[in-house]
């Protein structure tokens, strides 16, 4: 008992402070009349599995997280847990980093204006990743369906935190966005039953939903444009610095 205690202490001090140390923040883009000239290609890293979360369990999480809102507390679970947890629906759903990749890279060869059309790899790369060019990457840390949040109460719906990264081809950060969605915010919030029924179809059609506001938010920053269609609580400017507090790099 004494020992379960002590571990418990032990999480709650030592893993806040050790993410928070780890934590990276969003960079303004400056636009450098270099990038006009030079390939730009878009690529993605490996998405995490999806966590399917029931009310008892996100009341755990949000205890041991020191109840932080917004959903935080399931951003401190590793991906392996939240496959096994999310493992039934896994096969189903569509891969949320690919559908990113691909809005962003359809959009900006659409309106890209002056930029290079973009080359897309579609297969995920590995960590580190460089070339010889100037690239866009997308990192997913979370994927999570069912109750969200217990702090705010009917917290049924679906969150991705998604990160785009723009780097020149020495490897300099040249810009950097982070986006986190809730479908409580859009007041899209679905249950576990809901979301599950007819082979996940309302899930498929959220996460669809959610990568096109992921994808206007991360494009609508790196034109300099102002993000006209906020979220009742954005979770990437008040919400986002908890999660931020809790280790999504």
């Amino acid at each position: 008992m004494q020992k379960t205690k002590r571990s418990l202490v032990t999480f709650l001090l030592v893993v806040p402070f050790l993410f928070f140390q780890g934590c990276a923040q969003d960079k303004q883009f400056v636009k450098k009349d270099a990038l006009l000239h030079s390939p730009l290609k878009c690529v993605r890293y490996e998405t995490p599995g999806i966590l399917r979360s029931t009310m008892a369990e996100t009341f755990f999480l949000s205890t041991a997280a020191i109840a932080l809102p917004g959903g935080s507390a399931l951003l401190l679970v590793s991906d392996e847990y939240a496959k096994t947890r999310g493992e039934a629906m896994q096969s189903r759903l569509p891969d949320f980093g690919r559908l990113v990749l691909a809005k962003f890279s359809e959009r900006m060869s659409i309106e890209a204006g002056d930029w290079p059309v973009p080359a897309v790899d579609n297969n995920p790369v590995k960590e580190e990743y460089s070339d010889s060019c100037t690239l866009i990457e997308f990192k997913v840390k979370r994927l999570a369906y069912g109750y969200l949040d217990f702090m705010r109460g009917a917290g049924n719906g679906f969150l991705s935190k998604t990160v785009a990264i723009m780097k020149e081809p020495n490897g300099d950060l040249l810009w950097q966005k982070s986006f986190t969605y809730s479908s409580r915010d859009y007041e899209r919030g679905k249950t576990l039953d809901e979301f599950e029924a007819d082979g996940g179809k309302l899930l498929k059609d959220e996460m669809e939903f959610a990568a096109e506001k992921t994808v206007a938010a991360f494009y609508g920053d790196l034109k300099g444009e102002q993000q006209t269609d906020r979220p009742k609580t954005d979770l990437s400017a008040s919400g986002g610095a908890a999660i931020e507090r809790l280790g999504m790099p």
